[in-house]
């Protein structure tokens, strides 16, 4: 990842991974930090207990901001039940690029939750509400993007019904763990990488992947 973020001590929401452009996971909201406590002295782990509760309480200020009934999204408990990660960066700007280039409508508009996506610090909750939000939880926090995941899954079926995605662009399988290393970029891009608009369309299956994986299990996709 760019931009200096390699050096970031991992946290709840903003868990690096070196040389990974895409990772997003759907998981509990607590489950990195039950993990990542065990190695956390005790004033650290009190530090990132606070930061987690209060993007918790930004993310669900937006929401009832919006009317949206809460249905304690961010208590459930569990482990990761799906973690998409490959290495190669701005996959989800290929796929926002592709769209706005190939429509004649005003794709922010036509497709808010999808365009709101950020390659980290985004959040996508399984809560239907019908605007993006941009919430800053404290003073020096980082911004979190938050979008709806019931919402974000019908744009991407518009999406498949503006461009059929899923008829023209197979992968046969996808598997819920995906850790595409440099070496398989390489191969996709050599068998693959010379179709229009192919790296748009495989972040299209991550995303679906993500989205039904989110809403069949009531959790977050956590964008990091």
């Amino acid at each position: 990842m760019g931009g200096g973020t390699a050096d970031k001590p991992d946290t709840t929401v903003f868990r690096i991974a070196r040389d990974v452009g895409f990772n997003a996971r759907v998981e509990p909201i607590w489950f990195t930090f039950t993990r990542l406590s065990a190695r956390m002295g005790f004033l650290e782990r009190w530090k990132e207990k606070r930061r987690t509760q209060k993007r918790i309480a930004a993310v669900n200020g937006a929401l009832r901001g919006q009317g949206v009934p809460l249905d304690g999204w961010e208590t459930r408990t569990g482990d990761c039940v799906c973690n998409l990660r490959v290495a190669k960066l701005g996959l989800l700007s290929e796929l926002k690029r592709f769209v706005r280039n190939g429509v004649e409508v005003d794709a922010e508009k036509e497709w808010p939750h999808l365009m709101a996506l950020r390659d980290q610090a985004t959040l996508l909750v399984p809560a239907d509400f019908a605007v993006p939000q941009v919430v800053t939880p404290g003073r020096g926090e980082d911004a979190l993007a938050v979008a709806s995941g019931p919402r974000l899954k019908a744009e991407l079926a518009k999406v498949d019904e503006w461009f059929r995605i899923s008829q023209t662009f197979a992968i046969k399988k996808m598997v819920d763990f995906l850790d595409a290393t440099d070496r398989d970029i390489s191969i996709y891009e050599s068998r693959f990488g010379t179709q229009e608009g192919f790296w748009a369309m495989f972040v299209f299956v991550l995303l679906r992947k993500l989205t039904d994986r989110g809403g069949e299990h009531r959790l977050p996709v956590i964008f990091a």
